[in-house]
């Protein structure tokens, strides 16, 4: 496996900026591709705040911001970006005709070396993705936002070799993150399953009454939310007694919300234009306040959370 030292981050948007950051930050060449001209200044805008936010937590030095920002260098030209590169994310939108096209030009540009990866949460690319490297093509699935959050699912191919997967989980073990391995493809990964079954949960308790938005949130953060950190959701199961989870888990008195296609409170949401952080209202009022401030609020608030389970041994 050669050594991995120049990495390029393909799309500069809400992932590909904070992915950049994760490596430059780590002493790696980094190169940011993105076509639109106008997201690299944006990018690089991102980057020196969310640098200035480590430097006021105290988790990094002022004259070490420059020194990540000259590390990473921009440009709208993916063969500038990937001549030299031995590892390749590519963070461009959700769409299989754009992947399958972004892989192919990948393929041409990038030297033989070159490990290519991408960061879909949900597509099987492997099913329609063309290369030469089959061999060098996995899929590395970060969270937002990906200078913070330490897990990264990385999901191998049926003709992923071996060797590709140990390089790439040595790399982000080596720029600070949390790698678990999937095997094979499976929609929605980990992570993404587990967060799925707790959404068609919180959406059949607001459509049917049940609890007001405010409630739910407080019952999760103030009992299991608070022990998964510490516990996780298997672990739990030790602590709380097999025995006794399996007599609950068979006694037919829980059954799963039927899978449905859209929730009623969701949709009267959209028609209002409540569409989250980013409109400023969603389940909840954000007062006015821009996406940008309330994101850094959660973020500070994601560091020290962060930091502190580090202190505990827990990440």
């Amino acid at each position: 496996m050669h050594e991995i030292r120049t990495v390029a981050v393909i799309g500069a948007g809400t992932m590909g900026h904070s992915l950049a950051q994760v490596f430059a930050q780590r002493g790696y060449r980094v190169w940011l591709n993105d076509v639109r001209e106008e997201a690299l200044p944006r990018a690089q805008s991102r980057i020196a705040a969310n640098l200035g936010t480590e430097v006021e937590l105290g988790l990094l030095e002022q004259g070490q911001k420059g020194g990540v920002l000259d590390r990473i260098r921009t440009t709208t030209r993916i063969e500038a970006a990937c001549e030299d590169a031995d590892f390749v994310i590519e963070a461009i939108v959700e769409n299989q005709a754009a992947k399958k096209k972004m892989f192919s030009t990948l393929d041409n540009v990038c030297p033989p070396r070159t490990i290519l990866a991408s960061n879909t949460s949900f597509m099987d690319i492997f099913s329609f993705v063309e290369t030469g490297r089959p061999d060098k093509v996995l899929i590395t699935h970060w969270f937002a936002p990906p200078h913070i959050v330490p897990l990264v699912e990385v999901v191998r191919g049926p003709r992923t070799a071996q060797d590709t997967v140990d390089g790439v989980t040595a790399l982000l073990i080596d720029v600070g993150k949390k790698p678990i391995v999937i095997s094979k493809f499976l929609p929605g990964f980990v992570a993404n399953r587990l967060q799925s079954a707790l959404t068609a949960e919180m959406l059949f308790l607001l459509d049917n009454g049940y609890a007001t938005a405010e409630d739910i949130d407080m019952a999760t953060k103030a009992s299991f939310g608070m022990r998964m950190p510490i516990l996780g959701v298997v672990k739990k199961v030790d602590f709380a007694g097999v025995d006794q989870i399996q007599r609950s888990f068979g006694n037919g008195l829980y059954r799963s919300p039927p899978h449905r296609q859209h929730s009623e409170t969701m949709d009267r949401l959209v028609s209002q234009g409540r569409l989250g952080v980013k409109s400023g209202q969603g389940f909840f009022d954000y007062g006015g306040r821009s996406p940008e401030e309330i994101m850094q609020e959660t973020n500070v608030k994601l560091i020290r959370l962060r930091e502190f389970l580090k202190k505990l041994g827990e990440l």
